[in-house]
């Protein structure tokens, strides 16, 4: 389940080889906060989530994310909250496996 607070700016999925660039969300606590989402990715996935500031994070993917348009993975909250406040809702960054 994903869980936002703010409007949801649309983001543009693209890939290529070993990286995809779109939004990134995230979802509720009751997940472990080293694991993520994803909509296509092979759970045990190792990523590394680059926000445009050059903030990143490491996460597994476990769990598998509804196909949202625009959507590349969904974080733990405390994930999310090392590259925005959780009250942006959505972040854009580039995922790298």
């Amino acid at each position: 389940m994903t869980t936002t607070t703010a409007a949801q700016a649309p983001a543009v999925e693209s890939s290529s080889g070993d990286s995809a660039s779109g939004g990134a969300t995230y979802y509720a606590s009751y997940f472990p906060a080293s694991g993520c989402a994803s909509p296509s990715l092979p759970k045990g996935t190792v990523l590394t989530v680059t926000a445009a500031d050059g903030s990143q994070v490491v996460c597994t993917v476990d769990d598998r994310e509804a196909d949202n348009p625009g959507r590349v993975v969904d974080l733990s909250p405390a994930e999310f909250s090392e590259l925005a406040p959780l009250s942006q809702g959505v972040v854009d960054v580039t995922i790298t496996w």
